[in-house]
C-alpha cells in the first residue's frame, strides 16, 4: 500500500516531467522497448530485456543527443 507521503512524491515526480523530452530505451539486440527515460536522467543503468533475456549496462551520458537513435552501442554484461 502506498503511504500518503509516497503518493505525494509520486505526484510531484510526475509533475516535474511535464516539460521533459522522453526517449525510448530499446534492447540493442532485438529492439524491444525496455523502458522510457526522460532527458534529465543521468548515470548508469543495468537492464535485462524481457524478450531476449540479454543483460546490458548503459551510461546515459553517452546517449544525450536526441537526433541519434538511443540504441547505439551499449555495453553487454557477460553473466
Amino acid at each position: 500500500m502506498i503511504t500518503p507521503n509516497e503518493k505525494r512524491k509520486l505526484d510531484l515526480s510526475k509533475q516535474e516531467t511535464i516539460d521533459l523530452a522522453q526517449r525510448d530505451l530499446r534492447c540493442p539486440n532485438c529492439h524491444f522497448l525496455v523502458s522510457k527515460v526522460y532527458g534529465d536522467v543521468r548515470g548508469h543503468m543495468e537492464f535485462k530485456c524481457p524478450k531476449c533475456k540479454d543483460i546490458y549496462v548503459i551510461n546515459f551520458n553517452y546517449f544525450r543527443t536526441r537526433s541519434r537513435s538511443f540504441l547505439v552501442t551499449l555495453i553487454r554484461v557477460i553473466g
